[in-house]
């Protein structure tokens, strides 16, 4: 493979037909940075049916033997190419503009700058969350009690105002739908972790790259669409469970013992709260697929589950 700015890693799980219209976006707004892209196919859906839009763009196909988790998959997708630069993308997002010139530009200028993210938005261009600020025990209260929506609230309108200028923004986390980073760090602080079969891998790779000295930015000038949790095909059961599952391994790797337990606390009672009160939050078919991921999930937190069991 020949020596490019950039190598964009697309993982693939069963979405066909979102990366199509993502390779689209991308080739409409006519990027000029030399990328070499790399897809890495996770799932067992055929691909043939991409081929033709990848004709136009450099790429690299990799079908991994079976799925190896969003963490490894995107690690091996880092290993295959030789770019100063790594963009990590999901394939269920739309290119609306070049956010990867300007971004790749500040990290040049910028030694001290980890990762690296626009704004994601939904299809209908309203915010979607995807930073914040380092997690912690506040964080883990907030959510475990539904008050996490408030806390977002401030970060969104402190956002708002500075979305305008085009200055980022220093953050804790930052979401791995797409993520810019320089590789040498990526590298130096030992990848994506695999520990996390899914969720909250970007959130453990931010907390190691600041704890190597570097910072992350979130770009609140530049916006990406991303149409979040396609993949799942509404098995919301698997997004609440994996969620929970990676929650409980952060909290292992990242907190002090009297931290983790405290979390550990807070994650059943929000696991509690949320099985008492999911047939009013959402609607039949979903409530349900979710009532059981909240239950598979208390069946790991109290020991009858183990990690990764499908039982």
């Amino acid at each position: 493979m020949t020596q490019c700015d950039l190598n964009i890693i697309i993982i693939l799980f069963n979405s066909n037909k979102y990366l199509i219209d993502c390779i689209q976006s991308y080739i409409n707004t006519g990027i000029s940075l030399d990328a070499n892209h790399i897809f890495i196919n996770n799932g067992i859906e055929e691909i043939g049916s991409i081929y033709e839009p990848l004709k136009k763009l450099k790429f690299k196909f990799h079908q991994l033997p079976l799925n190896l988790g969003f963490a490894k998959a995107n690690n091996i997708g880092a290993g295959l190419g030789n770019a100063d630069y790594l963009c990590f993308l999901n394939p269920d997002t739309i290119i609306t503009e070049d956010f990867f010139t300007p971004i790749i530009k500040f990290i040049k200028n910028n030694p001290q700058a980890g990762a690296c993210a626009p704004m994601l938005t939904y299809e209908n261009g309203e915010y979607q969350n995807s930073s914040g600020s380092r997690t912690g025990l506040f964080f883990e209260f907030l959510e475990a009690f539904f008050l996490i929506g408030i806390f977002r609230l401030f970060f969104r309108k402190k956002i708002e105002k500075l979305k305008s200028q085009y200055k980022p923004v220093k953050t804790g986390w930052l979401s791995a739908a797409c993520l810019l980073i320089k590789r040498d760090i990526f590298h130096k602080v030992g990848g994506f972790s695999e520990d996390y079969f899914l969720n909250y891998e970007d959130i453990d790779l931010c907390r190691k790259i600041e704890n190597a000295g570097y910072t992350n930015y979130y770009f609140p000038g530049y916006k990406c669409i991303h149409l979040d949790h396609k993949s799942f095909d509404s098995d919301f059961e698997l997004l609440v469970y994996s969620r929970y599952e990676s929650k409980l391994i952060y909290s292992k790797i990242h907190y002090s013992l009297f931290s983790g337990f405290l979390t550990r606390i807070f994650h059943i009672t929000g696991l509690i709260l949320r099985i008492l009160t999911v047939k009013f939050l959402y609607n039949r078919i979903e409530s349900k697929s979710r009532l059981k991921g909240y239950i598979k999930a208390i069946k790991l937190y109290s020991g009858i589950l183990t990690r990764n069991s499908n039982n």
